[in-house]
């Protein structure tokens, strides 16, 4: 009696640390872990020409920022608007940046998501100049407006930079795709986009 109470608890202290080391080793140690920040971006309910859209929600649509600490470029902010200007309806994406280093141009992407947390559609926003410190980057891209009424979450992050001295920062993916999923965001095969 004594040995098949003694025996299950050897067997578990052996193995039991066998199975944690695995779980540990399983583990990408090279993903890199994003720096959240999500805020409120506008109301869910407007109107364009007269047509209202989500009235009686009380919804807020939400921006979220994915920094990655080893990137040369901090997203500090990220305001969608949605209007209706020259014969059609746009978005029209503010983004202030932060740059650590001297820098040439700058890639980076707004991920769309509606409702239930299913992607919609991205942009991909690229600009190339000379940065040094912080700026303001407005993109415009044409809505469809069958996407309008549900959109409510916008995840932006950068994929890509080119540093002054002409090397290059590049995004992981596999840690990007991690931190979507974390967040309940429907996960991404490719990160397809509409350019600006």
């Amino acid at each position: 009696m004594i040995f098949r109470v003694i025996l299950p608890l050897i067997l578990g202290v052996l193995v039991l640390p066998a199975c944690q080391q695995d779980e540990q080793s399983a583990r990408p140690d090279d993903l890199v872990e994003y720096d959240i920040k999500t805020h409120s971006d506008s109301s869910f309910t407007f109107s364009i020409r007269g047509e209202a859209y989500n009235e009686g929600s009380t919804l807020e649509r939400v921006s979220i920022l994915l920094n990655d600490p080893n990137c040369p470029v901090e997203l500090i902010s990220s305001k969608l608007e949605i209007d209706y200007k020259d014969g059609g309806v746009n978005f029209y994406i503010t983004t202030e940046l932060r740059f650590k280093d001297e820098a040439s141009a700058i890639e980076f992407h707004h991920v769309q998501y509606d409702v239930f947390n299913q992607h919609l559609t991205g942009f991909r926003g690229i600009e190339v100049k000379d940065f040094s410190e912080s700026t303001t980057i407005t993109g415009i891209w044409s809505a469809a407006s069958s996407k309008l009424e549900t959109l409510l979450t916008t995840v932006t992050y950068v994929e890509r930079v080119r540093l002054a001295d002409g090397s290059q920062w590049v995004f992981d993916s596999d840690s990007l795709f991690l931190t979507l999923a974390t967040l309940n965001l429907e996960q991404l095969t490719e990160t397809e986009d509409e350019e600006e």
